[in-house]
């Protein structure tokens, strides 16, 4: 009897053993609950046993009975983990949560916020044992995909080995010119002209620049996008109102006040570059804007991850208004312009600590070190670097005017007003279109275009001597 009470234990611990071997992500059995509603309520549709969260349904249903759009998914398992860390990894179209350990918060997390086509990952370190991991996903329309993985961090992983779903790329060729108002009509000359990686930002209560008030300003972003033939949706998420233009045709128009609304067009375009105009105002409360232009039908791209921004060594401007610059030289051209009292991250210096690179809101250049006072400039790092040719360049040329000329972002009346000529101004002449019909001029550091029909080109120029920009 003794013997066979030993060799019983023996062979419960064996399956014990044999139970709880490590799990790959991808040898897990879910148990998979799908439901014809946006937010995983009532009596699911399906439950079935799925081998692994790797889904690339595109524009069709999970199965049958199941929705093509507005379904949602849950999965729950109980995988065995070593003890360590580990970095879970999730792709989707359009949101996915992901919770390790029944935790407050979800360790990932997009719904509300879809990063379609972008790889989003967490770290969560983990005692030995079995721990419950819950996948939640949420389709909304058009294209769906899911895949979630995790590798442990001992094992230097290089990243997940997802397939590429046929979903949507997100394309954004920049840069965009932003025009911000302390007003929420967009009226008047903007307080603040600059450029910027793209129309995204998520203020919250407060204020894009302190030159703007929190409640009650708009803005404006233009931008030529050079983009391939296909058909394209335009996704933007806004606290309050938006509007968008492609090719001075408006096709979103939503300028009223919203909580987070999300509003989308649909739109086939041709090859070449397309002019594309996003206007927006907050209101009250918090302040948001999320732009997207992605191209339909083809393979989403790896997310770019962009290098750390030294966020320990900050400067502020101490002139009214400086010039930041694309080299540390005052011959170099203007990006953007700083106001008084701004603080922005300091990144590097030129050898004599003469110039510092900053990061304005996602634009990098040269603040002359005379107007922007650093803390702590010792610990700055010092970089060699050259002016180059400042671009675009001068023609030797001027325009004059002799009325109030709008100085546009493109070379049509459908470009966006980055600034106006005084009358009896002149600007200097950097460019043209073909039709020789709108000047490309630099006028008080901004670059812009003018109508030839109301600026005069200086006498005896010769036409084809100005480079065709445009």
């Amino acid at each position: 009897m003794g013997r066979k009470v030993g060799l019983l234990v023996f062979v419960l611990v064996l399956m014990g053993a044999v139970l709880l071997q490590p799990a790959a992500a991808q040898g897990v059995t879910w148990t998979a609950q799908y439901y014809n509603n946006s937010f995983l309520i009532d009596v699911p549709q399906l439950v079935r046993q799925d081998p692994a969260i790797a889904f690339d349904w595109g524009t069709g249903s999970p199965a049958q009975g199941v929705n093509a759009d507005g379904f949602t998914v849950r999965w729950a398992s109980d995988p065995y983990f070593p003890a360590g860390t580990y970095r879970f990894w999730a792709l989707a179209d359009d949101e996915v949560r992901v919770n390790v350990g029944y935790a407050f918060q979800p360790q990932i997390d997009t719904f509300g916020n879809p990063k379609v086509g972008q790889i989003v990952s967490a770290d969560v370190t983990l005692t030995e044992g079995t721990h419950h991991v819950q996948v939640d996903y949420r389709e909304a329309n058009g294209n769906a995909y899911v895949f979630v993985t995790w590798a442990n961090l001992a094992s230097n992983p290089t990243g997940p080995n997802f397939p590429q779903p046929q979903g949507t790329t997100n394309v954004n060729t920049g840069p965009w010119t932003a025009q911000y108002f302390a007003n929420a009509t967009l009226s008047g000359n903007p307080t603040l002209i600059q450029s910027e990686v793209s129309p995204n930002h998520n203020w919250g209560t407060g204020s894009p620049l302190a030159s703007i008030p929190a409640d009650n300003f708009s803005a404006r972003w233009t931008s030529v996008q050079t983009l391939e033939a296909g058909n394209y949706q335009i996704s933007v998420r806004v606290d309050d109102g938006v509007r968008v233009f492609v090719d001075g045709v408006a096709v979103i128009n939503q300028w009223g006040t919203a909580n987070a609304a999300t509003y989308t067009a649909n739109l086939t375009l041709g090859a070449g570059p397309h002019n594309i105009m996003v206007e927006y105002f907050e209101a009250q409360g918090n302040a948001l804007i999320e732009f997207n232009l992605q191209r339909q039908g083809i393979v989403p791209q790896q997310p770019v991850v962009n290098p750390p921004v030294n966020a320990v060594t900050t400067g502020v401007v101490t002139a009214g208004r400086l010039n930041v610059r694309s080299a540390p030289s005052a011959s170099a051209s203007i990006l953007v312009k700083v106001n008084q009292r701004e603080s922005y991250p300091v990144l590097a210096a030129n050898s004599d600590r003469s110039w510092y690179q900053i990061n304005v809101n996602g634009t990098v250049g040269w603040v002359f070190g005379r107007y922007f006072n650093v803390t702590n400039p010792q610990s700055v790092p010092t970089t060699n670097v050259t002016a180059p040719t400042p671009s675009p360049s001068n023609t030797g040329y001027t325009v004059t005017t002799a009325v109030t000329l709008n100085v546009r972002s493109a070379p049509s009346t459908s470009g966006a007003i980055l600034t106006k000529m005084t009358p009896g101004s002149s600007a200097q002449v950097v460019g043209r279109n073909a039709s020789s019909n709108w000047w490309q001029v630099t006028y008080q550091g901004v670059t812009g275009w003018v109508s030839a029909g109301f600026a005069r080109l200086q006498s005896g120029a010769d036409v084809s001597r100005i480079p065709v920009t445009g």
